[in-house]
């Protein structure tokens, strides 16, 4: 009972572990995927983040590579003219979309005030053209509004306008002469400009004759030294939210999702500027802006980017699907566990069961394992009884076949000279009869006996497969000439072919094949009516690749059935009892012909078609004899 209680309290424990296990993995895979949908959901805010920056910088950089284009053109020619620079404004799109005016600013101090506006109405065919000073200054001049340092220094260059592009004749007029350094701020932007001798752009501080009362315009310049070493700009001036709707009508998700936050300074004046939406930049400041830092000439440009709530959502569905898995893994494995307690607690019932079983079976295999011991004393005892009465037939069998033979050859020699009237005639011819009989009879029952003999002699191992030089060619002649008598009687043809690659001399037992080679032949001739029988012998490998020959006996005879056929090399076995009576035997000579094949250590098959003819077939290992067997052949 204290075991079953500890199991049951291992297997609640088990099961503990694999709730707690679980759900601990479920939420570390949870947090996980909710943690990675929200690196996704940031990617791809700093994604389109970064690509709406690009595009923005792209078109600030297109705009003063464009510029300074038409500075390259300015230079090559000896005369820009009005025209051409209109023209090669409104034909290049980087110049003209997004732009209040494009014009060019000469840097012009008050000494040489009059000499440069003679210059300009002679050069460019402006007769009004004079210096303008902004209406707004004066105004505020005059009524004491501009804060202190909102106007240049004593002495400062002035920087009036020429070639101004603003879209139509009336727009470019109003520009044509202002004086556009007249502002403190923006006269240290374009000075700076220049002295820096690369392009520039801030967002300008107020300057109503320039951005019309708007915010968020942005001035770019590209710093040039004309002809006569004039110092000047080219100077654009960008709707920076007209830039940036033309970038979203393009990418439509930028102006719904981002908004931008742009702080610029050069030098010691900063300006910050918001755009996007119309949504304020505090109600954004809740989330992480993606910011970059661009130079821009003197001037250096700090994006700040953020997305309202919801444009770049986090998707939580994997995070969802994480943990249904999980728990749906958890409740899986916990089955799984508590399905194998069960098992295992059935199988425990089992083996205790089969346990007391097995040991009561055990019991009784003990009695059992005594009761087998006696009756293998028995069995041996009988084992070695039966060998001694096999010893003892096969002894008895060669006894009385020696003990038959002796008779048996007087009785064969008498009756051969009393068929041959050797002593003289005998009257009576029926005696001579008889004696054939008797002649004929002997020598069957003495084949018999030594067909006996035989078998008696491979069972008790008796003999032996020696090795001699033999000729294949003598081996089969001289079987042919026994048999000949016996074939030409039936008018059966017996012949013999040899290969020529078959070797003449090899070494075997002389003895045995012929003995193999008679009872193959004789049963051909014996079951052969008319036609032939002919005895081939050949060269032929084995599957192994083991050298060897074949002794072939092919008949013209009645053949043999096919199911009769496995049982042929049997011993007492007969194809057919009435022919076995018509033409004597018993069953004995192929049966011992596979005995001494076996010896040979080669094999006999039989490929038979009724009333076509049989051919049997024994293949024997090869060796040929070396001069040295034939000399010691000789010498014996």
């Amino acid at each position: 009972m204290a075991r079953q209680n500890n199991r049951d309290y291992r297997q609640l424990g088990l099961l503990a572990i694999v709730i707690v296990t679980g759900l601990g993995l479920t939420f570390s895979a949870t947090r996980e995927s909710v943690r990675s949908s929200q690196q996704k959901a940031a990617s791809d805010f700093n994604a389109s983040a970064g690509l709406y920056i690009d595009r923005i910088r792209g078109r600030l950089f297109a705009g003063l590579t464009a510029a300074q284009d038409i500075f390259n053109y300015y230079q090559d020619v000896d005369r820009l003219g009005e025209p051409t620079f209109h023209r090669l404004v409104k034909t290049n799109s980087n110049l003209n979309q997004s732009r209040r005016f494009v014009s060019l600013a000469f840097a012009v101090t008050k000494q040489d005030e009059q000499e440069f506006v003679d210059r300009v109405r002679q050069e460019d065919s402006y007769g009004q053209y004079q210096i303008k000073w902004p209406a707004s200054l004066s105004e505020s001049t005059k009524t004491g509004g501009l804060p202190e340092g909102a106007l240049p220094e004593e002495g400062a260059r002035q920087f009036p306008l020429v070639y101004t592009w603003a879209g139509d004749a009336v727009s470019s007029k109003r520009f044509l002469g202002l004086d556009i350094g007249a502002h403190a701020k923006f006269n240290a932007f374009l000075e700076a400009a220049i002295a820096a001798k690369e392009p520039s752009a801030i967002f300008m501080p107020s300057f109503e004759e320039l951005d019309g009362g708007l915010s968020g315009q942005v001035f770019l310049v590209n710093p040039f030294i004309g002809k006569r070493s004039a110092q000047g700009l080219i100077v654009q001036l960008l709707d920076f939210q007209g830039l940036l709707d033309a970038i979203s009508a393009e990418t439509p998700s930028f102006d719904k999702s981002l908004r931008v936050h742009v702080s610029t300074s050069w030098g010691a004046v900063e300006n910050v500027e918001s755009f996007g939406g119309g949504a304020g930049w505090d109600q954004l400041a809740g989330q992480k802006p993606y910011t970059v830092d661009v130079e821009l000439g003197a001037a250096k440009w700090t994006f700040d980017i953020k997305a309202p709530t919801g444009a770049f959502k986090v998707n939580y569905s994997p995070a969802a699907i994480t943990a249904s898995v999980c728990l749906l893994l958890t409740g899986l494995f916990y089955f799984i566990v508590w399905s194998q307690l069960q098992r295992a607690k059935r199988v425990t019932d089992i083996v205790n069961r089969r346990t007391r079983a097995l040991k009561e079976a055990h019991d009784e295999l003990e009695e059992h394992y005594k009761l087998l011991q006696n009756l293998n004393k028995d069995v041996e005892e009988s084992r070695r009884s039966a060998e001694l009465a096999n010893r003892a037939k096969s002894e008895f069998l060669a006894t009385m076949s020696h003990e038959l033979r002796t008779p048996l050859n007087a009785i064969l020699g008498f009756s051969q000279l009393l068929g041959e009237q050797a002593l003289g005639p005998i009257e009576d011819k029926r005696y001579i009869e008889y004696s054939k009989d008797i002649h004929s009879s002997g020598t069957h029952l003495l084949s018999l006996i030594n067909d006996i003999l035989d078998l008696a002699k491979l069972e008790s191992g008796k003999i032996s497969i020696e090795k001699n030089v033999i000729s294949t060619r003598l081996l089969a002649e001289r079987v042919i000439v026994l048999l000949g008598q016996q074939a030409g009687t039936k008018g059966v043809e017996l012949t013999a072919e040899f290969s020529e690659d078959m070797p003449d001399r090899i070494l075997g037992d002389e003895l045995r094949l012929r003995q193999i080679l008679i009872n193959l032949c004789s049963n051909a001739v014996k079951f052969t009516h008319n036609g032939s029988v002919t005895t081939r012998i050949f060269k032929k490998s084995f599957q192994n690749g083991r050298m060897g020959w074949v002794l072939e006996i092919q008949d013209t005879g009645i053949g043999i059935p096919e199911e009769k056929q496995a049982t042929l090399f049997d011993r007492f076995t007969q194809v057919d009892a009435a022919l076995s009576r018509r033409h004597g035997g018993v069953g004995l000579g192929l049966a011992i012909c596979r005995e001494l094949v076996d010896r040979m250590e080669g094999k006999i098959t039989v490929r038979s078609t009724t009333g076509v003819g049989t051919t049997i077939r024994v293949h024997l290992p090869l060796e040929e004899a070396t001069v040295e067997h034939l000399e010691d052949d000789m010498m014996i």
